[in-house]
């Protein structure tokens, strides 16, 4: 399973290159929102629902 970190958006592993670039779109568009529920759980807090790429 590829892992892509929210901050610098390095990918380890592999995707196929449509689906990597949706990935990075979706990225670009949520990093605030990825980045406030990090740290939701890691404050034992859930998470808040993100919009799907449209």
């Amino acid at each position: 399973m590829p892992e892509i970190t929210i901050k610098d958006g390095i990918v380890t592993g592999s995707l196929p290159r449509r689906a990597l670039r949706l990935v990075y779109e979706w990225l670009d568009l949520h990093r605030d929102e990825l980045m406030d529920n990090w740290e939701r759980l890691s404050n034992s807090e859930a998470p808040v629902k993100i919009e799907p790429l449209k």
